[in-house]
């Protein structure tokens, strides 16, 4: 039997006449661009009757293909919600064609957005990467069923994914001369600071040790030279995407200086608007705050309301998730908070400023700002295992079988440990000394901050090591099956 009276007992039905029709000119040229059929690796299985074959996309990563639709724009039949939940082989075989199809298309533009961001932010550290197959994958498989959507063609998907290219702006990490600069210059409650007062912060900052009346009056010192501290080691970024932004606005007619002038838009930048020609246009859509419940964003309020002021002077009108600053959680629980808030403050304590843009060919850009800090790498391992996502490779097993051991009643002081570890490398990206958290002992060490970073270390050189002769291939049972035609 042929590889499409096999598709059309399986799918029955579901399958119509154009379908069919459009299936009928398997994979040549077309896919060749796309997989490399090549029957080397360690042999696997091939579903049934359904053509569906794992796909080893990364070294330790495989996923479902359906090779012989792969050269159309669209699944096979539809995708729905249920059926992927019901593990349905011929719709996650037709999931993971989209997912390779997309990933080559997000592929195809990564140089010329590094390109593109690097001449908006001239001047910073700009890293761009694409979301690769297994990502994609695994973000459809999860949100086609939450947002109860059926995907017809991969541009159904492509609405789904959005944000497929992943920009990164690193801050500069501040000093000890920019705390005391901050120090002599902040004014809380209108005041500013004794000398007393300045002597007892930089005793808190240094990590001295400190009497429990001491270390009370510190800490009601402590938080708004923070937010002041983070603003500082923002603010350069901060100006370029209020730059960038009101080019776009002004080159497309969406503004005018003077609009600009009576938002109340600070003066200094307006004054550069003005001024620099090489300003590179950028359009924001979006702008997300994350942090955890007691961490320090990196926009200040203060800062958002710039980004606000220019959105009523543009009539852009696009979603700011934040949380204010000046939030007392003693107060207030997280649930009485608006909708936003509660979306800025993450419970791992994630800790990150996300901004996305359409970029000039019209793709859609997510552009994270951070410091020096290096807990995002590797915490979203938790986070993947957590979720059970197809992320991780095999070097991961102890630590997800750890993750799915570990009492659900105990997950709340998990992500708390999550949260300090975060919160120690923000005060460090801001000159600040802290004692580093240690993981609560009922669990198992192989959650701690320290073995993540192992691994994810290990696998990076693990992975390197092996990417060095990888080549993505169908791995099948049946090796009389000839897909490379």
């Amino acid at each position: 039997m042929g590889l499409l009276p096999k598709i059309i007992k399986t799918a029955g039905r579901l399958i119509t006449a154009d379908s069919v029709k459009a299936a009928s000119n398997p994979i040549k040229t077309e896919a060749k661009a796309l997989l490399s059929f090549t029957p080397n690796g360690k042999e696997v299985f091939k579903i049934g009757d359904t053509g569906v074959v794992q796909y080893r996309i990364k070294p330790d990563i495989t996923m479902p293909i359906r090779p012989e639709t792969m050269h159309m724009d669209r699944p096979f039949i539809p995708i729905d919600g249920k059926q992927l939940q019901a593990k349905n082989p011929v719709q996650l075989g037709e999931l993971g064609n989209i997912s390779v199809r997309l990933a080559n298309r997000y592929k195809a533009v990564e140089e010329s957005a590094r390109k593109e961001l690097s001449e908006v932010f001239n001047g910073f550290e700009v890293s761009v990467r694409t979301k690769g197959a297994n990502s994609v994958f695994s973000k459809l498989e999860r949100m086609i069923p939450k947002l109860n959507k059926t995907i017809k063609t991969d541009e159904d998907a492509r609405q789904i994914i959005q944000d497929a290219i992943g920009g990164r702006i690193q801050l500069k990490d501040l000093t000890t001369k920019d705390i005391i600069e901050t120090l002599n210059t902040i004014k809380i409650e209108g005041k500013p600071l004794t000398q007393s007062e300045k002597t007892l912060v930089q005793r808190l900052f240094n990590n001295e040790k400190l009497t429990d009346i001491e270390l009370e009056a510190a800490k009601k010192l402590a938080k708004p030279i923070k937010i002041a501290l983070a603003e500082k080691q923002s603010d350069p970024v901060v100006r370029k995407f209020l730059l960038s932004n009101m080019k776009y606005a002004l080159d497309n007619n969406m503004t005018t200086l003077e609009k600009l002038e009576k938002a109340g838009i600070r003066k200094d930048i307006l004054e550069e608007l003005k001024a620099n020609p090489k300003i590179k246009p950028l359009r924001m859509t979006e702008i997300n705050n994350y942090k955890g419940k007691d961490g320090v964003a990196y926009f200040s309020d203060r800062q958002i309301r710039e980004f606000e002021k220019m959105q009523l002077a543009t009539g852009q009108k696009f979603d700011i998730i934040t949380c204010s600053e000046d939030i007392d959680f003693s107060k207030y629980g997280i649930n009485e908070l608006p909708q936003t808030a509660q979306d800025a403050i993450k419970k791992s304590g994630y800790t990150t400023a996300q901004i996305n843009a359409v970029l000039s060919d019209g793709s859609l850009a997510e552009i994270q700002i951070r410091g020096s800090g290096q807990f995002a790498e590797y915490e979203h391992i938790a986070y993947d295992a957590t979720l059970e996502k197809n992320t991780l490779g095999e070097i991961f097993d102890d630590f997800k079988t750890a993750i799915q051991k570990s009492p659900k009643k105990d997950m709340p002081d998990y992500d708390k440990y999550k949260s300090d570890c975060y919160d120690y490398y923000r005060d460090l990206e801001l000159g600040i000394k802290r004692t580093k958290p240690q993981l609560p002992e009922k669990f198992d060490k192989i959650l701690s901050e320290e073995n993540m970073k192992r691994l994810h270390d290990l696998n990076e050189a693990d992975q390197a090591k092996k990417m060095e002769t990888f080549v993505p291939h169908i791995e099948y049972e049946n090796s009389s099956i000839d897909y490379t035609m």
